[in-house]
């Protein structure tokens, strides 16, 4: 939305003076960013609910991605308990978040929380692609790098759009579907069951 450019503009004036323009779509934003972090938690508790579906590898390395996927769970649950502190905040005093008179506590809790939920998230694909022949590498690095560059952007600046972390998820969560959307061809052992 156009008011997002509220994130790079680094005069609070300026900040307020785009909130006070556009308050229909700040208060849409806001909502979409609640929904969001609703959103994602429950997308991984799901993808860590089916992960032993297909039964392949030994029970060790199941047992690991699993308690992975879960760790990813519940850290992007936390995350999402704290977050709408913030949100309602924002929503309901956006010149308290324009001017910086909001307590930063609930957006930098947010944020960790969930690139730790990242990584975890991660290390659980690149251990699914392990013990499942022809599972996708790609969204387990694309996860554990994401976190990483994503904590380097935020210990740098200070800052970090939760855009960023959705959409690395979103293309985690296309490629996931996709992979799930695939028949496996009768008598062909080597290809694991779709992870729904």
């Amino acid at each position: 939305m156009p008011v997002s450019r509220v994130y790079v503009e680094r005069e609070r004036q300026r900040k307020l003076d785009i909130l006070l323009a556009h308050p229909v779509q700040w208060r849409a934003q806001t909502v979409l960013l609640g929904a969001g972090t609703i959103v994602l938690p429950a997308g991984v508790a799901a993808l860590a609910g089916e992960w032993d579906q297909g039964r392949a590898g030994g029970e060790q390395e199941r047992l690991a991605g699993r308690r992975l996927a879960q760790a990813g769970a519940v850290l992007l649950a936390g995350g999402a308990a704290v977050f709408p502190v913030d949100l309602a905040a924002r929503f309901t005093d956006p010149e308290g978040f324009a001017l910086g008179r909001q307590p930063e506590w609930p957006f930098y809790g947010y944020v960790w929380v969930s690139l730790a939920g990242m990584a975890a998230l991660g290390g659980a694909l690149l251990q699914r692609s392990r013990t499942h022949a022809g599972f996708p590498r790609w969204p387990g690095w694309l996860n554990l790098g994401g976190a990483g560059t994503f904590a380097g952007v935020l210990a740098s600046t200070g800052d970090l759009p939760p855009l960023s972390i959705y959409c690395i998820e979103l293309a985690t969560g296309v490629a996931l579907v996709l992979r799930g959307g695939q028949r496996q061809p009768s008598g062909d052992k080597g290809q694991p069951p779709p992870l729904k």
